[in-house]
Parts: C-alpha cells; structure tokens; sequence
C-alpha cells in the first residue's frame, strides 16, 4: 500500500506503513528517575535525494540503549530497488542535505564540519573550528551557517570552506532558508532560548518573530521552514508552527509522555510532509525502567494521518 505522497514509479513495497493515531499516556510521577533502555536500532531522518525521490537518507544508531547520535552511520536507501548503501560512519550529529545533495555534519572523533556528496564520496573537511550541534544549508545550497563550539560566534561558510562572515552569536536552533536564517536566542524574560528572529545574512539585521515563552513552550529544541513564510519546531512540549510574520504559534501536535518528535525535515515535494524522528515510549515497569523505539516516520501536517518508515528490512 502507498502513502499519497508516494506515486508508484515501479514495482515496489515502500518501506512504510501507516501507524494508528497514538494514546497519550500519562507516567507516573515517582520516581523522579527514570532509565531508558532503546529496543532494537535507533533511526534518525535526514531526507529525500535530490535527484531521485524513490531515495531516502537516514541515520542508524547500533549503540546499545542510547539516546543520542554519537556514531551514526549514514545510509541511503532506494525504496523501488530496495537497494541500501552506507554512505559514512562515525557521525556525531544528524546531517543536513541541500538542493543538490550535499550533507554536512559533525565526525564524532574530532568535531569538525564536514560534507560528502549524495554519492558517498568527496568526503572534505570545510571546517578548522570544532563545531556545535547547530547547523544549516543557506543561500541555496551554495552555503552553511554553523556556531563554534567554545566561543559565541557563528561563521557563514561556502560549500568549499572558504569563511564568508562572522556574527557574534549564542543560539540554540537554527533553519536555514535563502538568504534568512532562523534562530532561537535567548529569551529577555527568561534566561531559556525561547525568543525566535530571523537574520538576513545579505544585510545583518534581525528581525525579531516572537518569544515563545509568553506561550508557555520555551526553547525549540529543533526548527525548519516550512514555507517562506512559517516554520515547524521541536519542541519537550511536542510540534507546533511560527508564523513568521505576525509571530503566532500553532499547535500540530500537542504534549505526550509516551511521545517525542525529533529532527523536523520538510519534504521539499510535499511541504504539509513531515519527515521526523519519532521515539514511542512504553508506560514504565516496577522498576522504573522505560523501553522506547526511535523510528523515522512521515506526519501530515493536515490531516494529522503518520506513516512509519520501514528502514530495517
């Protein structure tokens, strides 16, 4: 069975299935500490290919029980041959992809910027600073915008390394989007990263969008475009949508203890897609142990309809 999004081109079982609507749970509030133990391997999204829509990028993550991203490996998958590919292992942070294919992302030994091409090669290092897990394409492709690790400023750097301007700069998500970059700096209410503005990188000025705090939801933990003029966040309390223009915020999907949505990517084909990492929580046991999955799965924006990317057959 095919999603809509999914148009048959060949002879094929996409690898996804669509997922009943979800049932909040609510935990119990002792302990105070819970330990989480991953079942099975922990997939992260990272996008379609540029040239190929029957393509998808994701992450893997083989560490027994964890709940990050230190050494994922990057696969690429070809959802009408079934055909997989590792692309590169060893990777510290989830990688973003361009209008031409072209990922960057941090290597877990040394914390540089990197890029390689959708075909696995033309591995560069187009960094000399240790980055910060806070990076996006921008200007089409033709640039990224990334924060150093220790010390507040951020660099916009040519798809080849070459530095093109600095700004000095603490933020703590970033999407990137033509010549605007959104970001999440902190709050002057708070001291959380709850405040979103949009700098203009052909003239520096910054706009300021809204501060989410005055909305109860805090720090985004992740952001995206999903038009020019909206953006859909991560957020501890679920998804929601920033008009950019007027600064009102939209729920998607709300709070669930059992439920996190993480790494928003914008189907460029279908922009009420989303591709994200979904983890499903199950309820804890006696000993305050709780088991959870990390998938890929494609959400509605919609319609609320989700699907689950089959990616380990």
């Amino acid at each position: 069975m095919q999603p809509e999004w999914a148009p048959q081109r060949c002879d094929n079982t996409l690898y996804a299935h669509p997922l009943t609507p979800d049932t909040c749970m609510d935990f119990p509030d002792e302990p105070v500490l819970y330990f989480y133990q991953r079942v099975g391997l922990g997939y992260g999204p990272i996008g379609k290919s540029a040239n190929n829509p029957d393509e998808w990028f994701f992450l893997i993550n083989r560490e027994e029980s964890s709940t990050g991203n230190e050494g994922s490996e990057i696969w690429k998958v070809d959802t009408c041959s079934g055909r997989k590919q590792l692309i590169l292992d060893k990777v510290k942070s989830q990688p973003k992809i361009n209008e031409q294919g072209w990922m960057i992302f941090r290597r877990a030994f040394d914390g540089l910027m990197y890029k390689i091409s959708p075909e696995g090669d033309s591995l560069k290092a187009v960094s000399n600073l240790v980055a910060h897990d806070l990076f996006d394409w921008c200007l089409d492709g033709e640039a990224f915008f990334y924060r150093a690790r220790f010390k507040d400023v951020a660099y916009l750097v040519s798809i080849d390394g070459t530095v093109l301007d600095s700004f000095v700069m603490d933020y703590h998500a970033v999407a990137g989007r033509g010549n605007r970059v959104a970001l999440s700096l902190e709050s002057d209410l708070t001291t959380t990263n709850s405040r979103i503005a949009i700098l203009n990188l052909t003239n520096g000025a910054l706009a300021e969008v809204a501060d989410l705090q005055e909305v109860g939801l805090g720090g985004p933990l992740a952001l995206a475009w999903e038009s020019d003029e909206s953006l859909v966040g991560t957020f501890s309390a679920g998804l929601y949508r920033i008009d950019v223009p007027t600064g009102e915020v939209e729920e998607i999907e709300g709070y669930c203890e059992n439920l996190f949505y993480y790494y928003p990517v914008i189907d460029p084909d279908n922009p009420y897609w989303l591709i994200l990492g979904k983890r499903d929580y199950e309820y804890p046991t006696e000993f305050a142990q709780v088991n959870f999955t990390a998938n890929v799965v494609l959400y509605n924006t919609e319609t609320g309809q989700e699907w689950q990317l089959d990616l380990d057959q």
